[in-house]
């Protein structure tokens, strides 16, 4: 028999924050960029806050002062995405971000994340490589984990690829949280 009494929900704790810092090339890559963040902060789930921001490539051109912020930001975020689908228009461009990326480096308690989500249908490998291989370098410059996954029509249906980076990343973070509150 119901009592009337209210029933407490039960409230889950927040491990921490995510950040998550995205920068994309064109319309279908804001697309396929957006869902990434979103997938990881699904992963993430509820003990996570996640945050998110998204610019496009071209933002960087803006003003020295935007370039700086979204420079500053990309180093200290828990997981930088770089989405484009084609890469002939802006691969010098974002080449040369990634370098100036690499002067922003911070220390972190955890390893980061950088996510490449390109190519499509039309992308050459060699388009491919001249932009793996950058953020290849600048993840290995700045201590975090390289993942890339190409971007095709039907790439966004699995999120495995995603998954276990997401979980070694959160796990790593929980461990330093855990290890910040002993201290």
């Amino acid at each position: 028999m119901y009592s009337g009494m209210s029933v407490k929900e039960e409230v889950t704790p927040v491990s921490g924050k995510l950040h998550v810092v995205s920068l994309y090339a064109d319309l279908p890559a804001s697309v396929r960029a957006r869902w990434a963040a979103g997938t990881i902060a699904r992963l993430a789930g509820p003990r996570w806050r996640t945050t998110s921001e998204m610019w496009k490539i071209d933002s960087l051109n803006i003003s020295t002062p935007i370039r700086e912020m979204i420079t500053n930001d990309a180093a200290k975020a828990d997981v930088v995405i770089i989405a484009a689908s084609s890469l002939a228009y802006s691969e010098s461009q974002l080449v040369q971000w990634l370098n100036s990326l690499e002067t922003c480096k911070t220390k972190r308690p955890v390893v980061g994340l950088l996510v490449g989500l390109l190519g499509d249908e039309e992308a050459t490998t060699v388009e491919l490589g001249s932009v793996v291989k950058p953020l290849i370098h600048c993840a290995q410059h700045m201590g975090w984990n390289f993942i890339w996954h190409w971007m095709g029509e039907d790439a966004m249906n699995d999120t495995g690829w995603l998954a276990e980076n997401v979980e070694i990343l959160l796990a790593s973070k929980s461990a330093a949280n855990d290890k910040m509150i002993l201290c």
